[in-house]
């Protein structure tokens, strides 16, 4: 469900569970990252998603790469943090972040 965004206290919520891969890459960030005065949030979202996509190394360098792509000077707060889930198993491998 959507609501209010992280950080945002005193307003209702609901939580929710779902199951992820392992190798999901999880990103939250603040509006400032995809919001832009001269365009549609849409469009940041979309080349986030594309951004986030294409990206397979170091999560570090992932974070690197979004922000140089997203904004050179930021207009607003930005925050960005991406977590890599790792294969939890016995016989999983220890690859991830």
């Amino acid at each position: 469900p959507s609501g209010a965004p992280l950080g945002v206290g005193g307003v209702p919520f609901a939580s929710v569970e779902c199951e992820l891969s392992p190798g999901t890459l999880l990103a939250l960030f603040t509006d400032g990252l995809v919001e832009k005065r001269h365009q549609s949030i849409d469009v940041g979202l979309r080349t986030l998603l594309e951004l986030l996509s294409r990206q397979q190394g170091p999560l570090e360098r992932t974070c690197d790469q979004v922000l140089a792509a997203l904004h050179g000077a930021p207009d607003d707060d930005v925050a960005l943090l991406l977590a890599r889930l790792r294969d939890r198993s016995p016989h999983g491998g220890s690859a991830g972040q």
